[in-house]
C-alpha cells in the first residue's frame, strides 16, 4: 500500500470516529435538547448525584470541541479524597450538632427547675415577710432578758408566725442594727402576735411596751418609806418592788432637785423622799399576775417618774425663797421633814417637834446630835437587813451616817417621803425654846427646855426613866 493509501484509510478511521461520537451526541441532544434549555452539563449535574465522576467525564466528552477544557490541575484521584474527607467532617458536624442539642436540653431543664424552685422560694419569702395569705394563727410570745434575737425569732417559728426563721433573721440583722439611731431593744414581756403580721409590724410589736387598759388607784400615804412604796405597787399589780428600787436606789439626773443632793457615799436610797405621798392611778400590768418575775422595769420608771414631777410640782417659789432665808437647801429640808414625820402625827405637834429640831441645828456646839429615835428604827427595818459580810464595812458606815445619836447634824439621808403638811412645818416652825419633847402611850406630847425638866415629863407621862443620862435624845 502506498503511503498515500495509508495517509487517506487513517483520514476515514478518524472521521469515522469522529462521526460516530457526533452522531451519539446528537441523539442525545435530540433526547434532552427539546425539552430543556439548560446545557448538557447542568442537566447531568441537575440529575445526577456530585461524585458521579464517570457521568461527568462522559458529558465532557460529548461536548467535545464546544466544551471547555478541563483544568490542568483538575485530578480525579485527588477529587475522590475530596469527596471521602468532606463525608468524614460532615458526620463530625453532625455528632457536634446532637451533642449541642443534648446539652441545650440539658441546660434548659436546670434552668426551667431552678426558676421554678427560685419562684416557689422567692413567692414563699414574701408571703412570709408580708404576712399576706399565710393561715391566720395567733401565738403568746414571752421574752425575757436572758433570749438572743435567735431566741425571741425561733419561738415566732414555734409559734407558727413564720415560716423562715432564717429569712427573718436576716432582715433583722439588715433593717435593725444597733448603732442605728432608731435603734430600740427588744422588750421582756408577753406579746400577741398573729401569722398575717409583717415581719416590720412583728419586731415593732415586740419593741414596743405594751398598753395595758385595766387600772388601779393607790394612795401613797405620807411618810411611807420607798421600799414599802415599792411593796403596795407589786401588791397592785403594777410593778415589782425590785424594779420600782432601780428608781429610787440611785440619782436619775433628770430632775432640777436633784440638783441639791449631794453625792454622799454613805446615802442609802439617794431618792428617798422625794417619791411624794398622793393618790395615784396607775395601770394593772397582766403579765405581772401570770408571771411573778415579770420584767416591769420601764412601768416601774413611768410610776417613779410620776411622783416625782408631783413632788417638783409641789414646790413652789415661795418655799424656794423661805429655805434661802432658813440658809437651807431642799434636801435638808426633805430630810429634816422626815424625821418631822415620824416623829409627829398631825399639825398640831409636828410645828412644835419641828422647832425642837431647828433649835438644836441651830445650837450645835451644845446639841451636836439630834437623837431622834426615828433614824434608828429606818437603820433596824432597812439598812441592817442588807448587811453581808462582803459588805459589813460599807455598811457601818452607812449606819453611822444615819444613827442621829452619833451623826452631827442631819442624817445622810430621808429616812421616809414626808408630805407636804411637814415639809411646810419644817419651813415655818413654831417659834419655841424647846430642846426636847416625848410621847406617852396615850400619845400625849411633853416638850421641855431643859434635860430635868425631860426627866420629870418622863415620870409624868408614865414612862421608865432612862438608865444613862448621855443615851436621852431629843426624843422617846
Amino acid at each position: 500500500m502506498d503511503e498515500n493509501n495509508f495517509e487517506n484509510k487513517e483520514n476515514i478511521e478518524e472521521n469515522g470516529e469522529d462521526l460516530g461520537k457526533t452522531q451519539e451526541m446528537k441523539s442525545v441532544q435530540s433526547v434532552i435538547g427539546d425539552t430543556h434549555s439548560i446545557t448538557p452539563r447542568e442537566e447531568f449535574t441537575e440529575m445526577n448525584a456530585a461524585d458521579d465522576l464517570s457521568k461527568t467525564l462522559l458529558m465532557d466528552s460529548m461536548r467535545g470541541e464546544t466544551a471547555e477544557p478541563v483544568s490542568e490541575e483538575y485530578i480525579p484521584e485527588q477529587n475522590e479524597v475530596k469527596r471521602r474527607r468532606k463525608k468524614h467532617k460532615n458526620n463530625i458536624n453532625h455528632t457536634r450538632t446532637m451533642g449541642q442539642v443534648f446539652l441545650g436540653v440539658v441546660i434548659s431543664v436546670v434552668a426551667i427547675g431552678l426558676g421554678v424552685f427560685l419562684s416557689i422560694n422567692v413567692v414563699k419569702a414574701l408571703r412570709d415577710i408580708t404576712g399576706m395569705a399565710k393561715p391566720m394563727m395567733e401565738a403568746e410570745i414571752e421574752i425575757n432578758e436572758n433570749m438572743s434575737v435567735d431566741d425571741i425569732v425561733n419561738s415566732l417559728h414555734d409559734g407558727g408566725i413564720i415560716e423562715m426563721p432564717s429569712l427573718m433573721k436576716m432582715y433583722i440583722n439588715i433593717t435593725d442594727k444597733k448603732d442605728s439611731e432608731d435603734y430600740k431593744p427588744f422588750l421582756n414581756g408577753t406579746y400577741t402576735v398573729y401569722s398575717n403580721m409583717s415581719y416590720s409590724s412583728i419586731i415593732e410589736t415586740l419593741k414596743t411596751k405594751k398598753t395595758y387598759t385595766e387600772t388601779v388607784t393607790i394612795m401613797i400615804p405620807e411618810g411611807i418609806t420607798a421600799a414599802e412604796i415599792g411593796k403596795l405597787l407589786e401588791e397592785n399589780y403594777v410593778c415589782r418592788a425590785v424594779d420600782f428600787e432601780k428608781y429610787y436606789k440611785n440619782k436619775l439626773n433628770k430632775y432640777d432637785f436633784e440638783e441639791q443632793i449631794e453625792d454622799n457615799p454613805n446615802r442609802f436610797n439617794m431618792l428617798e423622799g422625794y417619791l411624794f405621798p398622793d393618790t395615784y392611778e396607775f395601770y394593772v400590768i397582766d403579765d405581772l399576775k401570770k408571771n411573778p418575775n415579770f420584767d416591769t422595769s420601764d412601768y416601774a420608771k413611768e410610776v417613779a417618774d410620776t411622783m416625782y414631777e408631783n413632788f417638783e410640782s409641789k414646790i413652789s417659789k415661795s418655799m424656794k425663797a423661805r429655805m434661802k432665808e432658813l440658809g437651807m437647801t431642799l434636801d435638808e429640808v426633805v430630810r429634816l421633814a422626815a424625821i418631822v414625820q415620824w416623829e409627829g402625827n398631825s399639825e398640831d405637834n409636828w410645828g412644835k417637834i419641828s422647832s425642837v429640831f431647828h433649835n438644836r441645828l441651830n445650837d450645835p456646839e451644845n446639841f451636836p446630835n439630834l437623837q431622834s429615835d426615828t433614824t434608828f428604827t429606818y437603820i433596824e427595818e432597812y439598812i441592817r437587813p442588807k448587811i453581808t459580810s462582803s459588805n459589813k464595812d460599807k455598811m457601818q458606815a452607812i449606819e453611822d451616817a444615819y444613827d442621829t445619836d452619833k451623826c452631827v447634824g442631819l442624817p445622810a439621808g430621808a429616812i421616809c417621803n414626808p408630805g407636804l403638811d411637814t415639809i411646810n412645818a419644817v419651813l415655818y416652825p413654831e417659834q419655841t425654846d424647846y430642846f426636847y419633847f416625848l410621847v406617852s402611850d396615850e400619845g400625849n406630847f411633853y416638850f421641855a427646855q431643859t434635860y430635868e425638866q425631860h426627866l420629870q415629863n418622863i415620870i409624868d407621862a408614865g414612862l421608865k426613866p432612862p438608865e444613862d443620862e448621855e443615851n436621852e435624845g431629843a426624843s422617846q
